[in-house]
């Protein structure tokens, strides 16, 4: 009979054991649940599409397309007034789907002077789409 109170004892051990765990698992995971919610909280916004357009453009588009009507023209036709044209396609397309459409398929409609092969044609693989996106919201707005 002395082995049931050595069991007794045994299961209390037992029981205290697992309730420290139980509280230590339930504070991990609080702990986890606290840090998910709050590691967001000092990401900076993300950037405006339009200015985030402007830059990709000044990296990527200024060295050949100018936004001076006049020019110059080191490769490229300048891009003064692209919103208003790709507003005014005679394609049917809306002004954003022609931006985008010139900018990963560049050569689908050719500026009259300007032979094909000249833009890259891996805009569409090398930019995200959030990239070509800014991008189009950024020249949309180009006069």
């Amino acid at each position: 009979m002395s082995a049931t109170p050595q069991d007794t004892s045994r299961k209390v051990v037992s029981w205290q054991g697992r309730d420290a765990h139980i509280l230590r698992l339930s504070v991990y995971i609080a702990c986890l649940i606290a840090i998910a919610l709050f590691s967001g909280c000092n990401r900076p916004a993300p950037p405006d599409p339009v200015a985030e357009g402007q830059r990709l453009y000044t990296i990527y588009c200024l060295g050949c397309h100018s936004l001076d009507p006049a020019g110059p023209t080191a490769l490229g036709p300048p891009l003064a007034g692209i919103g208003a044209r790709a507003a005014n396609n005679s394609e049917g397309l809306s002004a954003a789907e022609w931006l985008r459409r010139e900018i990963v398929d560049p050569d689908a409609v050719l500026t009259p002077g300007y032979p094909a092969g000249l833009m890259p044609r891996t805009y569409g693989n090398d930019f995200r789409p959030a990239q070509i996106e800014a991008l189009v919201a950024y020249l949309l707005g180009v006069e």
